[in-house]
């Protein structure tokens, strides 16, 4: 349950990105990842937390570093 808020405050505090054209879909930030200009998902301990249900391109997205960073996602939804 910490975790799970721990990524909440990150995510609400996580600031908007300006995403201009031609810019990538997919930013990862330190631990936080970026969709577009909307941050989505936090790495703890292992772990992705998802805050709340986003579209099927984000999810995908979230998947892609999922694998890349070898964590499990975990849906807070």
């Amino acid at each position: 349950m910490r975790n799970e808020i721990k990524a909440v405050r990150a995510i609400n505090k996580a600031p908007r990105i300006r995403n201009r054209g031609g810019s990538p879909q997919l930013i990862t930030v330190g631990d936080l990842i970026y969709s577009y200009s909307t941050p989505v998902g936090v790495y703890i301990n292992g772990s992705i937390y998802v805050p709340t249900y986003y579209s099927v391109t984000t999810s995908r997205h979230i998947n892609i570093v999922a694998n890349d960073w070898n964590a499990d996602v975990v849906k807070m939804y």
